[in-house]
């Protein structure tokens, strides 16, 4: 116990032993100090005009980001208008083909027409060449 009271002691005089501080004289000339006063001076400019730009950067940013917000919200609608035409282009494609079939058929349906009535008309016109002649051969007898 004795011998770490005095190792402690030992200790305590060594420290009080040594000097307080050691400080080296560093001496500069007035060029030297105009000269770090002028570094000073523009490193202070430059990190004032690195502020400014860098607020400047964060305003364009801020929005920048709010017309992508803007441009996505566009593009979420001009893609749901993209869908509902192109189900309208597809229902318009559907009934563009039904009415196509509808006029083919009619279409078809009018030539047979004609030509039924073309025949009636050749029949008719059998019919009265045919009374005709007998009307003229009985007038004739």
């Amino acid at each position: 116990m004795w011998t770490k009271k005095l190792l402690s002691l030992l200790l305590a005089c060594c420290l009080l032993c040594l000097p307080v501080g050691t400080c080296s004289a560093y001496t500069i000339t007035e060029a030297e100090l105009t000269q770090l006063e002028t570094n000073l001076t523009q490193l202070t400019t430059i990190n004032s005009q690195l502020l400014t730009d860098l607020e400047t950067s964060k305003t364009d940013l801020t929005i920048a980001k709010s017309k992508l917000e803007e441009s996505q919200i566009q593009l979420a609608k001009l893609q749901e208008q993209l869908t509902k035409l192109r189900i309208e282009s597809s229902k318009a494609k559907i009934e563009l083909e039904q009415a196509q079939k509808l006029f083919q058929t009619a279409n078809e349906s009018l030539q047979k027409y004609e030509k039924e009535v073309k025949q009636e008309k050749n029949r008719l016109v059998w019919q009265r060449n045919l009374f005709a002649t007998v009307c003229i051969y009985l007038l004739a007898k």
